[in-house]
């Protein structure tokens, strides 16, 4: 590999090797437009480059990981959920085995799912039929209210009406 370094000389008009960078103060502000320009290029041997330097990507792509060395009798319950969560977005949504429609199922089974759902429904379902029975009954009472208005006021006239005829 060829050595890529430079030195660098800042003081103006030096002797300095031909390849160092100049600053504004030591070029030569020329108006001439035929004025030639020597450009340098650094080379590098490709062969060497390759073996010195790692040019694959690595970190683009999310590879699949080789699960082979995995003994599932020595796997802890940790274990499972790591793996899991790595595989999760490559396990099938749909189907009748190894898909996340697969894992509900089963688990629901497990569980008892189903039944406490039942129980869920039954008593959603009786909270909603005590909600319209308040709702009736504060209507009613709404109702009896009223009317024991128009009663007392009934009275009330009454009373008035007894007073100025006695």
């Amino acid at each position: 590999m060829q050595d890529n370094s430079q030195s660098y000389n800042n003081a103006p008009n030096s002797n300095a090797s031909s390849n160092a960078p100049l600053d504004d103060t030591q070029l030569n502000k020329s108006t001439d437009e035929n004025t030639s320009v020597t450009l340098i290029r650094t080379g590098y041997n490709r062969e060497s480059f390759r073996s010195t330097f790692d040019t694959e990507f690595k970190e683009l792509g999310v590879a699949e990981q080789d699960l082979s060395f995995f003994d599932p009798n020595l796997a802890s319950v940790e274990d499972f959920f790591n793996i899991y969560n790595n595989l999760f977005f490559i396990i099938p949504k749909y189907g009748d085995i190894n898909s996340h429609e697969f894992l509900i199922k089963e688990s629901s089974d497990y569980i008892d799912y189903a039944a406490n759902q039942d129980e869920i429904k039954a008593l959603l379902d009786e909270i909603a039929e005590l909600r319209a029975t308040n709702l009736q009954l504060q209507v009613d009472m709404a109702s009896i209210l009223g009317a024991k208005q128009v009663i007392d006021k009934a009275i009330d006239d009454a009373r008035e009406a007894e007073g100025s005829q006695g």
